[in-house]
């Protein structure tokens, strides 16, 4: 110091000194302000926050940090505020919030996906999007019989698939999810793919693979200013995913290139990415506008992997909850018998008079939580929830985990019972508001009655043909493993035994 000192001129150096003490206590001013307006929760590492400590299974320990700190509880990760509400009296008062309908800027996954989606969006943009979606899937079929004629159809090709097999071992991993995916295509891309499409099965194979490689806590989407560094290094197994996203994105993209081919007029629009290119050909004179081709093609890859992964993968659970417990087999394909025999084929309005059905897809939604922990919100503007203060742009996510195995709402929640949701005299399914399986309020599932729709109809297809077990030897374990959403940790392999033969 001494040596400093006798070439740096005093004045300067107390200059320097001072400074350097302005902007610490400046941070420490700003840190504790900071603090003192976020709920209280766990401390964390300088700069990385509270990232590092959050285990696979964060649906589990933001559960037990809510018993500790309270229902909504905060933590700095990475360079962002992260507010967590459990508990369904909270979580139904944010889900009513206006100030919590944002998005965290930019997307999901910086460095890896450039654009926004439509889910991505917030404020006028994402309303204007989703008002056209809605439209426009309306238009070609969602929510209209010749839909469910379609899905029927599919559903009769896949079981004819199975039935192939003659009560041998079956891997229904990726074959379900090709038949899910189907249905979806049609709405889409206005076509269906072959199982043994190679392009079909290389999307469904890319999107399983990228599903695994991505946890919900992941580094880029916390830490974005370093998200390119990140991937280029290759941490966390980025490099592979981007390299998967890329792949599934290009044949996205070779699907836009076929439909821009088209000249198509209102009369001509026979699926969603018609639909957009017409929207945007209306407004290509609007001054930044999202109807673009690069919204198409992330609005596609959402609506393609979202309206089929989450609904295979249901599947997937339903099936090992069918094996698990086959006296819900017996009952089930019981009330198929009264209601609608086993040669016709299910409607969506037989769902009215099989109330155990319905009863096992609503504990098959909750006993799985499928989507644990919501995808982020962000905060539009300072609001409260539970007398709990959240500051403008804190990210914000409900834990759906918290509601769905609370005791205060669920007899013996950590039971596998479908009996719950009827009503007294068994009469009736009753799902209470407290299910949030595809979220809630404005920003809720807008294809929720979409995916009842398919999974009523597979599952009485399936248990009207079928008896299934596992194949022999093998154990039949429920764990999970949460990446973004929560998947079987293991399938087995099961065994279709036509109903003609057990009956």
């Amino acid at each position: 110091m001494f040596f400093i000192d006798s070439y740096i001129n005093p004045a300067l150096l107390k200059f320097f000194y001072g400074l350097v003490i302005l902007l610490l206590v400046n941070y420490v001013i700003k840190f504790v302000i900071r603090v003192r307006a976020l709920p209280p929760g766990p401390w964390g590492l300088p700069f990385v926050g509270y990232l590092p400590f959050i285990r696979q299974d964060a649906y589990n320990q933001m559960t037990e940090l809510a018993a500790k700190y309270g229902p909504v509880f905060s933590f700095k990760c990475g360079q962002f505020d992260v507010v967590v509400i459990n508990q369904w009296k909270c979580i139904k008062e944010a889900l009513a919030n206006e100030h919590l309908l944002g998005r965290p800027k930019g997307t999901v996954i910086p460095g890896v996906i450039e654009h926004a989606s439509l889910i991505e969006m917030t404020g006028e943009p994402w309303r204007q999007q989703r008002r056209v979606a809605l439209t426009t899937l309306r238009d070609v079929g969602l929510g209209k019989r010749e839909t469910e004629d379609s899905i029927r159809d599919e559903i009769k090709s896949f079981t004819e698939l199975i039935k192939s097999f003659e009560g041998k071992p079956i891997s229904m991993l990726h074959r379900l999810s090709l038949s899910v995916s189907n249905n979806i295509s049609t709405l889409l891309l206005g076509h269906k793919h072959s199982y043994d499409d190679p392009v079909a099965t290389n999307m469904e194979s890319l999107f399983f693979n990228a599903n695994k490689m991505l946890r919900f806590f992941n580094i880029t989407s916390f830490l974005p200013k370093i998200a390119r560094l990140i991937i280029k290094l290759n941490l966390s197994g980025l490099r592979e995913f981007n390299s998967s996203f890329k792949k599934f994105e290009s044949y996205i993209d070779a699907e836009v290139n076929e439909h821009r081919k088209k000249d198509i007029d209102d009369k001509e629009i026979k699926d969603y990415f018609d639909g957009f290119l017409h929207e945007m050909s209306k407004r290509q004179n609007e001054k930044d506008s999202t109807f673009n081709l690069n919204t198409l093609k992330r609005n596609g890859t959402l609506f393609y992997t979202a309206g089929s992964d989450t609904i295979s993968f249901t599947l997937q659970w339903m099936m090992l909850y069918l094996v698990k417990y086959p006296e819900y087999q017996a009952k089930i394909r019981e009330e198929i018998k009264q209601t609608i025999g086993l040669n016709r084929q299910p409607e969506n309005v037989d769902r009215q008079q099989m109330p155990l059905t319905m009863a096992f897809i609503y504990e098959t939604l909750r006993f799985s939580s499928l989507v644990p922990l919501n995808l982020m919100r962000r905060a539009t503007e300072d609001t409260k929830v539970g007398g709990y203060s959240i500051p403008k742009d804190s990210f914000v996510t409900f834990n759906f985990w918290s509601v769905h195995y609370d005791p205060n709402l669920w007899d013996k929640p950590e039971q596998f019972k479908p009996e719950r949701f009827l009503d007294e005299d068994e009469s009736k399914a009753i799902k209470p508001p407290y299910l949030l399986a595809f979220s809630g309020g404005k920003r809720g599932c807008p294809g929720e009655s979409y995916a009842y729709l398919q999974l009523f109809l597979y599952l009485v297809s399936f248990l009207q043909q079928f008896e299934i077990t596992a194949e022999p030897g093998k154990d039949i374990t429920l764990e999970g493993i949460h990446h973004f959403i929560f998947l079987p940790k293991t399938l087995p392999n099961f065994i279709f035994k036509s109903t003609d033969q057990t009956i």
